[in-house]
Formats: structure tokens, sequence, C-alpha cells
């Protein structure tokens, strides 16, 4: 059995080692982060994945269907079709915050352990108290998004009153500044599990971070976000082979193409399975950003090589946890 090594977070790495020891930790740990992921953000990731597959399959029957106008604006305004928004959504949110909260829980205990051998009832014991953390942080960036918006709005108003190149400046200078606060805070969630802090003070810190090494925060999650869309992909392809077989088939019959019963199966099930993927695949810019974290701490503040100064010379007592923070 090959010897295990645990991964050592508290070390400065350039980019492409960023992304290589993300893929080396993915692979020492597939089998219990997968496992953690599945058990404690399972039921919340299908639940969405079935709503997500749900609500396409009846926008597809919709659009590709003999509905007049009329039908469309009624189904549009409907009861049934804004439920089924609500419930997406609801279901979305949920399912990213457990996922984002397991997958933070586990890193900071194998941090804490130095080992794979994790179980989930640990991970769980740290996800029932973090999970209420995320959702009351994401609340507040909802809030703050809307809050900068409904500004610039106003501000925007007022601007175009004076001037059209004006306001045309001001939505790029808005949208800049808001990608910019985005990457600042990206660190927030992560912080909060490490370092044990509330909101703003997380978001201060992951600010404070980020600051002078705003374009490697960006390149870190862009890079691996797309990788882990790219693989997602993969789940939908066969829907569109499906959609194009089909119209091809209608075609060359000379009927009118149409949602078909078993048309409208096939998107369910394959929105529902890619967005399954899609949310199992976030661990990729997660665990990326947990490295970038370290790298950032130890650029700025050193704190791994400080404890291993101070640590010289002293042999460590086995069952003894090692510092996350």
């Amino acid at each position: 059995m090959e010897d295990f090594k645990a991964i050592e977070f508290h070390h400065t790495r350039d980019f492409g080692k960023k992304i290589n020891i993300t893929f080396e930790f993915i692979k020492q740990n597939f089998k219990p982060l997968l496992k953690s992921i599945m058990l404690i953000a399972g039921p919340a990731v299908l639940i969405g994945s079935v709503m997500i597959g749900i609500f396409f399959s009846d926008f597809m029957a919709l659009s590709m269907g003999k509905q007049n106008n009329s039908e469309a604006l009624q189904y549009f305004t409907s009861y049934k079709f804004w439920s089924e928004i609500g419930l997406m959504y609801m279901f979305l949110i949920l399912s990213y915050v457990i996922t984002l909260a397991t997958i933070n829980s586990y890193i900071a205990i194998y941090i804490r352990k130095q080992s794979n051998q994790i179980e989930v009832h640990e991970v769980w014991e740290s996800v029932r108290v973090t999970i209420w953390k995320y959702v009351g942080s994401l609340l507040l960036m909802i809030i703050s998004a809307i809050l900068i918006v409904f500004v610039g709005v106003i501000v925007g108003i007022v601007v175009q009153k004076i001037s059209g190149v004006a306001l045309a400046l001001l939505i790029i200078v808005m949208v800049i500044g808001f990608i910019y606060l985005a990457i600042g805070v990206s660190l927030v969630f992560f912080v909060q599990v490490i370092e044990q802090t509330g909101f703003f003070a997380a978001a201060a810190r992951s600010l404070q971070l980020v600051r002078g090494k705003w374009w490697s925060t960006f390149g870190i999650s862009f890079v691996l976000s797309l990788i882990g869309g790219a693989i997602s992909y993969i789940f939908i392809i066969p829907y569109y082979v499906f959609l194009f077989v089909t119209m091809f088939h209608n075609t060359s019959a000379g009927n009118p193409f149409e949602a078909s019963p078993s048309l409208k199966t096939a998107s369910y099930i394959f929105f529902t399975l890619y967005y399954l993927a899609q949310i199992i695949l976030q661990t990729l810019p997660n665990i990326g950003l947990s490295f970038q974290y370290f790298n950032l701490v130890e650029l700025k503040e050193s704190k791994g090589l400080l404890r291993d100064i101070e640590n010289f010379g002293q042999t460590p007592k086995p069952d003894q946890p090692s510092e996350t923070f």
C-alpha cells in the first residue's frame, strides 16, 4: 500500500503549482470527499437537480411546441411557472451552500488531522455549524449587491440627464468595480471556516489578502471554473445530439418539429445530470481558492515559516493536531 503524505497547505506556490496541487488534492481525497458531498449535500443537490430538470423540460417543450403567443404568455404568468422558478432557485442556493460548507469543512479537517482518513460524521459536525454562517453571508452578499445596483441605477438616472457618454462610463466603472469586489471577497467562505470569523471580518480579511494579488486570485478561480464547466458539458452534449437527430428525422420525413414525450424525458434527464455534475465539479475552484488563501497568507505573513521555525528541533506528538491558521 502506498504511503500517505499529507499535502502542505502553508506554502507559497506559483500559478501552475496551485493548479497541479488542486488536482493532486482531489486525487488523494477523491473517495472520502465525494462520499462527504454525496451524503451531506446529496439530498439538496439531488432535489435541486430534479427541479432544474423539470423546469428546462417544461421550457423546452413549450418553446418547441405549437403554442401560440397567448398560450406562451399564459404559461410565463402562471403560478406553476413562478413556483417552479422559486423552488428551483431555493434548492440551487441551498445545494450550493451545503456543498461549499462540506468542501471547506473537509479541507479544514484534513489540515488539522494531516490525513485523508476523514469520516462523514466529522465533516457533518463542522457543516451543521458552518452552514448558518454561510447562509447569512450569502444573504448579506445578495443584499449588498442589490443595494449597489439600486444606488447605481439612481446615479445613472441623474447622470443620463447630463450626458449619455458619462452614463456609459458609469456603467463600465460599475461593472469593473463589481467584478473587482466579487473576486476581492472570493475567500470569505474559506476564511470563515479557517479563522472562525463573522462575515464582515472575513470580508475585510479577504480583501486585505487579495489586495495586490487580484489577478492571480481571479486566474485560479476562472481557470478551474472553466475546466469544471467544460467537464460538466459532457453530460449535456448527448441531449443536443438527441435533439439534432430528432429534428433531422422529422425534417427528412416532412413532419413539423414538435416536442415529443421522449424529447421531454431526455431534456429532464440530461439537464438533471448536467446540474448534478456542475455542483460536484465546483470542488475544483473552491479547493483552488483554499490553496490561494494559504499562498497569500504565506506571502504576506509567513505564518507557516514562523511555525516551522518555532517547531524546529521539536518532535511533534503523533496525536497532536496541527494548526490551521
